[in-house]
């Protein structure tokens, strides 16, 4: 009698523990770090501060491997492309513009929203030619834009409007919708639109009500709009400036 309750306490410690068929094992997979989205990069020349430039671009990223298109400032090459690939948290890549190319490695950070590290000029001819041999450090900051702003629409012949703007953003896609208070024609529309850097583009269609392009930037930390409303059809009068201020 002993040996069969000991046999019976024995099978229910073993379906405790295993779930006598129906355990499931945890999931310890985690989702992969990427560096997709829109970014602003810094290149600092160790030898002129003439060759240092800026950069703003939105990056993919598929397995280890990352790349994009950037346009670029403050130096002989107005846009180029970049591509890389990811080990851990390290990276090495090429940034590749007219007459320019550059070799870069670093670091990201863990959240992979920042990065940092060293470059080299491989490559200056033509209007570059200057660069050639250059090197220096550069950073890179992930932007993003997203929650509720609200702010006003100077516009230049009517009283100024309210706008209500929500975002979501997707990499370097945004969408959302935009309300607008005291406006003749815009009440509530969908938005939808593109992030490069700090830079951000929204189309809205309203129908009947008209429809509304707003361009313009965001802070480095996502919490404040500048940009200018271009309204088409019957209130175009309402084109204005505009300073968001992100609320949520």
């Amino acid at each position: 009698m002993k040996s069969i309750i000991l046999i019976a306490v024995v099978i229910c410690l073993g379906c405790s523990i295993s779930g006598c068929g129906g355990y499931t094992p945890p999931n310890n997979s985690q989702t992969a770090a990427s560096m997709a989205g829109s970014w602003q990069f810094t290149y600092t020349s160790s030898k002129s501060s003439s060759m240092s430039l800026s950069g703003t671009g939105t990056l993919t990223q598929t397995g280890n491997s990352f790349s994009g298109t950037l346009s670029t400032t403050g130096a002989c090459s107005t846009s180029g492309t970049i591509s890389g690939t990811l080990s851990g948290l390290s990276l090495t890549g090429t940034l590749t513009g007219t007459n320019l190319t550059i070799s870069v490695t670093g670091t990201v950070v863990s959240s992979y929203n920042s990065a940092s590290g060293s470059y080299q000029v491989m490559m200056a001819t033509g209007a570059c030619a200057a660069a050639s041999g250059d090197s220096g450090t550069w950073t890179g900051t992930r932007t993003s834009v997203s929650g509720y702003f609200i702010g006003p629409i100077q516009s230049a012949d009517r009283l100024p409007m309210q706008l209500a703007l929500y975002l979501k953003s997707d990499g370097g896609q945004l969408s959302g919708t935009a309300t607008f208070t005291n406006s003749s024609c815009l009440h509530s529309l969908n938005v939808a639109g593109t992030l490069s850097g700090m830079n951000l583009e929204l189309q809205g269609e309203g129908g009947t009500d008209g429809s509304i392009v707003l361009s313009g930037t965001t802070d480095m930390e996502g919490k404040t709009i500048t940009m200018k409303s271009t309204v088409s059809g019957a209130c175009q009068a309402e084109s204005g400036a505009s300073t968001l201020t992100k609320v949520q």
